[in-house]
C-alpha cells in the first residue's frame, strides 16, 4: 500500500552523491534514489526525495538510520525493535461466539440464560505446534496461564489433563506470567442482568468491590499451583483477568481500593494494564504497570469463519446489518461493507493488523502485545499475524538490528527509565557535552542516562574503563549510571579510523541539481528496497 510520493532521483554528471536507499525507476533500466548524501563546498547533506511524517512506516523503518548520520552515532537516547507477544488464559477455556445471538454465552454480553456455552481450548497438538513454531522463528512467547482451569478441567476428566501435561513438560519453551487462578473479575461486584453490566452496590449507594482476601487469594493461588508444576515463573509478574481491579470506564472509574494492599501482599512489582484504555505507566501500590497493546483477534474465536463473523458485527454499520456500534462510537471506522467469510480473515483482518503491531515494533515501543490461547487452538488464528510480523521485519532489516524479545518485568523496567530520564529532560536537570572523543552527561542522582554511540566507547569509571552499551544496529547503546564517588557518566569515544577521501568532482550546479529528479513522481510502497546501512483480550 502507497502512503506517500517521491521523486526517484539521479545524481547530476560528476556529483559527488552516494545513494543509500533506492527503487527500480518505472519504466526505465536502472534505480533511482531515495535516500543519499551530497557531498560539496566542505559540506555533507542528506538529500530526502520522498515524502512522510512520524506515523509512516517508511518514516519509522529510516529514522534511527537518519539520526545515526546527522549525530555521526553520537547522542543522547536510544532505539531499538521490540516484539513480545502475550497469550492470556492458558489452561483455561474461552468462551465461544454465537454468530446467530451475535452474543458470547457464557460472558457478560449475553443475557443471562440465552445461548449454549461452548468452550475454545487448546490441545496438546496446539501445544507441540507451539513449541515447534517458537523454535522455527526463534522467538518465545509469554504465556498468562490460570491454574485453577487446568484443576476444574481435572475434576470433571477423572483427574486427567494432557494439555496441561503436555505444556509441564514443555515448560522451560515458554515464559509464564500470573493471569490469577481462576480469571475471576478483581474489580467492581458485576451486576450481569443487564447489558451491559453494571456496578453492583452496597445498601448505601456505593460501589461493592471485591474484596481484599479474594483479590489476594486469586494472586497467591495461581502462584501456588505453578510452583506445584514446576513452572519457571516470575513472582513479582501479574496479569488480572481482563485486567480487572483496574479502573474500566463507564463503569467502574477508579481502581479497585483493595487491589494495591493485595499487590502489597503478594509482593507484585509488575502488573499487566490495557493499552487502550491505560496506556501510561502509573504506580499501583507496589507496582508499575505495563501496558499491553490488544491485537484485535478475539478471544471468542477459534476458526476464522468466527472471528469474522463477530468483526462484521462490531465493524460493519446498521443498515449493513451490523451492531452499529461503528456508528456510534467516534473513534470507530464502519467498514465499507461486510467481509467475506471465507476470505475476510486471510485478506483483510491479517494485513491490517500486521501492519498496526509492525507500526509498533517499528517505534520503538517495548510494550508487548497480546492474544488468547483460543487463537492457538482449532484454526489457530493468531499465528498468521505473528508471522506477517516476524516475516516484513526480516525483509526489512539486517541481522544486526535482531528483534528485541523482553518478558513483562525487563519491559516495565525499560518504561521506568525512560519515564524518569523523560521527566529530568523536559525539567531542563540533564545536560551533556562532547570534548573532542570525551563525552560527559550529567543527570539527577537516581536517574540512569541512556545513550547511543559509536562502536568501542568505553565508559570511564573513577578507576579504569568498562565497555558501554550494547551493540545494536551499527552502534552501542544503553542505560548507564556514574560509578561509585562520580557525579556524572563519562564516556570516551573509540579513536575514529582513518577515512579515504572522497574522488575530487566539480560540484553540481544549482541547474543540474534542479534537474536531478529524472523519474517520474510515483508512489512509494510501505516498504523500501534497500533500508539505510546502520554501519556502511479478552473482555
Amino acid at each position: 500500500m502507497g502512503e506517500s510520493y517521491a521523486f526517484l532521483a539521479q545524481p547530476a554528471a560528476g556529483a559527488d552523491f552516494t545513494s543509500y536507499v533506492e527503487a527500480p525507476i518505472p519504466g526505465k533500466s536502472g534505480n533511482g534514489s531515495l535516500v543519499g548524501e551530497y557531498r560539496h563546498d566542505g559540506r555533507r547533506e542528506l538529500v530526502v526525495t520522498f515524502a512522510y511524517n512520524q506515523y509512516q512506516e517508511q518514516f519509522k523503518l529510516l529514522a534511527r538510520g537518519i539520526v545515526d548520520w546527522m549525530t555521526q552515532n553520537v547522542r543522547l537516547g536510544a532505539s531499538r525493535n521490540y516484539f513480545a507477544v502475550h497469550v492470556d488464559d492458558v489452561f483455561a477455556g474461552d468462551d465461544r461466539w454465537d454468530s446467530t445471538l451475535n452474543c458470547t454465552p457464557g460472558d457478560v454480553d449475553c443475557p443471562p440464560g440465552q445461548g449454549v456455552e461452548d468452550s475454545i481450548r487448546m490441545t496438546p497438538a496446539d501445544v507441540k505446534n507451539a513449541v515447534a513454531w517458537e523454535k522455527s522463528r526463534g522467538f518465545t512467547l509469554d504465556l498468562a496461564y490460570n491454574g485453577g482451569g487446568s484443576v476444574e478441567y481435572r475434576e470433571n476428566h477423572n483427574g486427567a489433563d494432557e494439555l496441561a501435561d503436555e505444556f509441564i513438560a514443555s515448560k522451560n519453551d515458554f515464559r509464564w506470567v500470573n493471569h490469577t487462578y481462576d480469571h475471576a473479575f478483581l474489580g467492581c461486584e458485576q451486576n450481569v442482568t443487564a447489558v451491559p453490566w453494571k456496578c453492583a452496590t452496597n445498601p448505601d449507594g456505593s460501589t461493592k468491590y471485591v474484596s481484599q482476601s479474594e483479590i489476594s487469594k486469586e494472586i497467591s493461588d495461581n502462584q501456588q499451583w505453578a510452583q506445584g508444576a514446576g513452572l519457571p515463573v516470575e513472582s513479582d509478574e501479574l496479569v488480572t483477568g481482563e485486567h480487572s481491579g483496574m479502573k474500566l470506564l463507564p463503569q467502574q472509574p477508579q481502581d479497585n481500593p483493595y487491589l494495591a494492599p493485595s499487590l502489597t501482599t503478594n509482593r507484585i512489582a509488575w502488573l499487566g494494564a490495557d493499552m487502550s484504555r491505560d496506556p501510561e505507566q502509573r504506580q499501583v501500590g507496589p507496582a508499575l504497570t505495563v501496558a499491553r497493546y490488544p491485537i484485535n483477534i478475539f478471544y471468542n474465536a477459534g476458526h476464522a469463519a468466527e472471528q469474522v463473523d463477530e468483526y462484521n458485527w462490531i465493524y460493519t454499520s446498521r443498515t449493513q446489518g451490523g451492531s452499529g456500534l461503528c456508528d456510534d462510537l467516534p473513534n470507530t471506522t464502519c467498514l465499507p461493507a461486510p467481509l467475506d467469510p471465507a476470505t475476510g480473515y486471510a485478506g483483510h483482518i491479517v494485513p491490517l493488523e500486521t501492519q498496526v503491531a509492525l507500526g509498533h515494533v517499528l517505534g520503538n515501543d517495548p510494550r508487548p502485545h497480546f492474544i488468547h490461547q483460543s487463537n492457538l487452538a482449532e484454526d489457530r488464528i493468531g499465528y498468521p499475524v505473528l508471522d506477517g510480523v516476524l516475516d516484513q521485519y526480516k525483509a526489512l532489516y539486517a541481522a544486526s538490528a535482531p528483534l528485541v524479545n523482553l518478558r513483562m518485568k525487563d519491559i516495565g523496567a525499560e518504561l521506568r527509565n525512560r519515564g524518569a530520564w523523560n521527566a529530568a529532560v523536559k525539567a531542563g536537570q540533564v545536560t551533556a557535552y562532547r570534548i573532542g572523543d570525551s563525552v560527559t552527561v550529567q543527570a539527577p542522582s537516581g536517574v540512569a542516562v541512556t545513550a547511543t554511540m559509536p562502536n568501542g566507547t568505553s565508559q570511564v569509571l573513577g578507576s579504569g574503563t568498562t565497555a558501554f552499551g550494547q551493540a545494536y544496529a551499527g552502534s552501542v547503546s544503553g542505560w548507564v549510571s556514574p560509578s561509585s564517588g562520580q557525579s556524572s557518566v563519562a564516556l570516551s569515544l573509540a579513536p575514529a579510523p582513518a577515512r579515504a577521501l572522497a574522488p575530487q568532482s566539480r560540484p553540481a550546479s544549482s541547474a543540474e541539481r534542479a534537474t536531478a529528479g529524472s523519474a517520474p513522481h510515483t508512489p512509494v510502497p510501505a516498504g523500501v528496497t534497500k533500508p539505510v546501512p546502520y554501519s556502511a483480550e479478552r473482555r
